[in-house]
């Protein structure tokens, strides 16, 4: 597992928009519908590589498969920052909180960011602190709460609000 030793990496938690051809093919799949499980495979794996290309872009330092080959998702404590303030992160563990709102269309500012990730540091400490997003954006195939283009503007602000906090934690960052 990558830390954050220089400065905050950036990830997400949970499902990215799928590709309008994939969400047909899980549709069908869902629905008994019969579906090529050779060519719905295919379509997952180049779903992941092209989600992990646009993570990537977005300036995203951990990237995962998106969850291109789940239908659906489960839900998340959301409120892994409270608990912090008394309870010790166990040795060896990494938080990832959710330092993104992933069911409205609203950017979050960089700078909220760099607060949201600097919370989470003076409580657990910089080095076990990777920022990611509240959750997923794909939440259920085909219904995507947040439009797909605000989604990577999300993730880019995101990669700069690490940026941004990096610089106050590690005086040296980039």
């Amino acid at each position: 597992m990558k830390r954050s030793t220089e400065r905050f990496l950036t990830t997400h938690t949970g499902s990215l928009p799928r590709p309008e051809d994939l969400v047909r093919m899980m549709y069908a799949k869902e629905e008994g519908v019969p579906v090529d499980r050779a060519a719905l495979g295919a379509r997952i794996r180049t779903a992941v590589e092209e989600a992990v290309g646009k993570q990537a872009a977005a300036g995203v330092d951990v990237v995962n498969d998106g969850e291109m080959s789940k239908p659906s998702y489960a839900t998340y404590v959301k409120d892994e920052w409270k608990l912090f303030e008394t309870v010790k992160l166990p040795e060896g563990k990494v938080l990832i909180p959710g330092v993104l709102e992933s069911k409205t269309n609203f950017i979050e500012h960089p700078e909220l960011v760099a607060q949201r990730i600097g919370r989470y540091a003076k409580l657990v400490g910089r080095e076990n602190v990777i920022a990611g997003s509240d959750c997923g954006y794909g939440t259920w195939v085909g219904q995507a709460a947040v439009d797909s283009d605000v989604v990577w503007a999300k993730m880019a602000a995101m990669a700069e609000g690490a940026r941004i906090a990096s610089r106050e934690h590690w005086p040296r960052a980039p």
